[in-house]
């Protein structure tokens, strides 16, 4: 059985990216998701889905508004931050490799976390470990437009896929909750998976006809 760890985060904030993962301004994660799947039967075997407590921080309103949950909720209905992570790096010690849709902010945003509770061992294996990120692999495929400020910078080449607009180009629909980390693994391992059976079909096409 070979498995795949899909993961989100929703933070505070975004990451202070010139400044050290170990910064006490980093922002904190305010929700995580995380499913194991067996990439064989594309079936999940194992997950979670939570909500960070804060601890001496607050989430500011605007980001509340973007994944809805408030200072209060987190307060009421969250586990530590420490153990949430934790339970993250669990799951991804059982996987052949970790995917998420921006893989490279959220693998930034764990290590920020990593970090901050002492884990420097973890944080080193963390970053240097196999991932895949759907937004990267979904943007060829999408071939998106570049947006009207790209043009204006000199940047003509697609436009990045964001998780609804590549689950769009490939189902057909958008997914209900965008921004809330459950949604957001499930819609990356739909999309991940219809990336592999794209490739695949494009590579089946492109084989000599047999005599």
């Amino acid at each position: 059985m070979k498995l795949a760890l899909f993961y989100d985060t929703e933070t505070s904030g975004l990451p202070l990216f010139e400044q050290p993962s170990e910064d006490p301004r980093q922002p904190h994660i305010v929700q995580m998701a995380a499913r194991l799947v067996d990439i064989d039967t594309r079936k999940p075997v194992a997950g979670f889905e939570l909500v960070v407590r804060p601890d001496g921080w607050a989430i500011p309103d605007d980001v509340a508004r973007v994944h809805g949950i408030t200072t209060e909720l987190a307060e009421l209905i969250g586990i530590s931050e420490k153990r949430a992570i934790g339970m993250l790096i669990d799951l991804w010690g059982r996987a052949a490799f970790r995917v998420a849709h921006n893989e490279p902010f959220d693998a930034r945003i764990v290590r920020i976390g990593l970090k901050r509770f002492g884990h420097t061992d973890v944080t080193d294996t963390w970053k240097a470990g196999a991932a895949e990120c759907t937004a990267l692999m979904s943007t060829p495929i999408c071939a998106l437009p570049p947006t009207a400020k790209m043009r204006a910078a000199g940047r003509n080449h697609h436009k990045t896929a964001n998780l609804q607009e590549a689950h769009r180009h490939f189902f057909g629909r958008d997914f209900d909750g965008a921004h809330s980390a459950g949604a957001d693994v499930d819609a990356c391992a739909r999309v991940w998976f219809a990336i592999k059976d794209h490739h695949a079909t494009a590579a089946q096409a492109s084989e000599p006809a047999a005599n």
